[in-house]
């Protein structure tokens, strides 16, 4: 190659081109050999790597076809973040069980979850994660254990109770079982953590129609955008972002406002809620000159209530109408339910939560309804902090796993035809394996806190209303159609059994 016209027209000397050129192949090949030995994956375009090829939509179909191409453990880059998508339960066994240590945090650089929940739970890390999550989770199992306790006067008995009387009474017309279950879950809700006098039934519904759009936005593209590329180039301009946004502000608002009116009206010898829980946790941890007083803050107070009220009302009515739908895709399995129900729980009383480990094929029923939902496609999780690997390919210390929920749960080598619905894969017989662990809640540490809260009430609403009607289409709709998020939509008809 003749370059003496570069040389004779310009400023650049043979010596300087040879080093620029030098440089140029030097950083090629740091380039190839750093990510030599990373998981393979689908490359993308500078900036933002292969965030503009997910498809919103159907991304769990995409990643499995990822999957089959390069594995079940394969790498993506966006807006600067390396990603390692974990697609099978020996890899999320490795990463997240064995290798713990290695993946204890969750990621800090700025994404749609950071501004939401940054501060809560959810998102804290080291000594402030682990005090609140002891304490969360403590008062959640006693506020479960109480709510749940006494058949006559239970909340949640009550609650399961009255919305049978609710649906008794539009009994053999067309109901709209979403937006019934959103009203009745935010009730529960309330009574289970906040008691009569916590929070008003009014601010909760509030804060949950506030909480609709926040939640919707929360697709798998919107969340692996990260940085300032995310912060200012890309969310601010996604449809639907402002709205979440303003409505997220709107409601730490409130929540702020609910909080100091509990600090102002405090006596320690009277727990109305889990506000004043928190508020004597961190008084009682002062007292006695515990450093960990500090960790439990107003902020992180109030951004773990946004995610336990919306997320707590939203996850139990679209658990439930998840499974409704699942019924009328397979209506041989409702009598199967139904059968089962009658014969472990009798005709004469409605079924407890003692009766859950009786119930074999019910509760496979539900481990099987979750397990092909996509409630959860995939998630990201957690951040590496140490270099390490996994099932052979080097992790960097700072790139993220992620939890793919869809693949794991279509892995063929845990499931048999993964693509059939069959609960009796979760039977267990003897000599037959244990299945796997759903990872609908998480797996490891850094689980959701609420799943027994969550699964509580799942249970205890679609048995009651399995033993009390038959539940079908109505005779003018063709297909099946469950939306939850934007309309709150799966229209059925209940006929009551006796």
């Amino acid at each position: 190659m003749d370059i003496s016209w570069i040389t004779d027209n310009g400023s650049f000397s043979p010596t300087t081109l040879s080093v620029v050129i030098a440089t140029l192949v030097a950083a090629v090949a740091y380039y190839i050999f750093k990510n030599s030995d990373l998981p393979p994956g689908p490359t993308g375009v500078p900036f933002l790597g292969f965030w503009p090829f997910i498809d919103n939509v159907g991304f769990p179909q995409q990643f499995e076809k990822l999957k089959n191409k390069y594995g079940d453990v394969f790498s993506f880059t966006c807006t600067g973040t390396l990603y390692i998508n974990l697609g099978s339960s020996k890899a999320v066994r490795e990463a997240i069980i064995t290798k713990s240590d290695c993946f204890s945090k969750r990621s800090e650089a700025f994404n749609y979850m950071t501004d939401i929940f940054e501060g809560g739970i959810f998102l804290q890390h080291s000594e402030e994660w682990k005090a609140n999550r002891k304490f969360f989770v403590t008062t959640f199992k006693e506020r479960v254990s109480l709510s749940v306790k006494d058949l006559l006067s239970g909340s949640l008995y009550d609650s399961v109770n009255s919305t049978m009387a609710e649906l008794r009474e539009k009994a053999e017309q067309t109901v709209n079982i979403v937006q019934v279950l959103v009203s009745k879950c935010n009730a529960d809700f309330r009574l289970t953590l906040f008691g009569e006098n916590g929070i008003s039934e009014e601010r909760v519904t509030e804060v949950n129609e506030l909480y609709e759009p926040v939640i919707a936005f929360f697709t798998f593209p919107n969340i692996v955008v990260t940085g300032s590329i995310a912060r200012y180039l890309i969310l601010p301009f996604t449809p639907g972002y402002k709205l979440a946004s303003a409505n997220s502000k709107k409601i730490e608002k409130i929540l702020y406002q609910i909080i100091d009116e509990h600090k102002a009206t405090f006596d320690e010898n009277h727990m109305r809620d889990i506000i004043d829980e928190y508020i004597r946790e961190r008084i009682a941890r002062g007292r006695k000159g515990d450093p960990t007083a500090h960790h439990f803050t107003d902020k992180g107070l109030m951004r773990s209530l946004i995610q336990f009220i919306g997320d707590g009302v939203f996850s139990v009515a679209g658990f439930i109408s998840v499974f409704i739908y699942m019924l009328l895709e397979h209506p041989e399995e409702q009598e199967k339910i139904y059968r089962e129900l009658v014969e472990v729980v009798g005709k004469d009383r409605q079924p407890t939560i003692e009766d859950k480990s009786r119930l074999t094929y019910t509760n496979a029923f539900i481990q099987e309804a979750l397990r092909t939902s996509d409630a959860i496609a995939s998630l990201p999780v957690l951040e590496c902090t140490q270099d390490t690997t996994i099932r052979g390919y080097r992790i960097p210390k700072g790139s993220v796993l992620v939890l793919n929920v869809h693949n794991v749960h279509n892995d063929p080598e845990v499931y048999d035809e993964p693509q059939k619905f069959k609960p009796s894969r979760f039977v267990v017989t003897e000599g037959k394996r244990k299945p796997e662990p759903l990872l609908t809640f998480g797996v490891g540490k850094r689980a959701c806190i609420g799943e027994t809260f969550t699964m509580t009430q799942v249970f205890l609403l679609v048995t009651t209303l399995i033993k009390t009607f038959h539940i079908s289409t109505p005779a003018d709709v063709k297909n099946h159609e469950l939306e939850l998020f934007t309309e709150g939509k799966l229209i059925i008809v209940l006929k009551p059994r006796n």
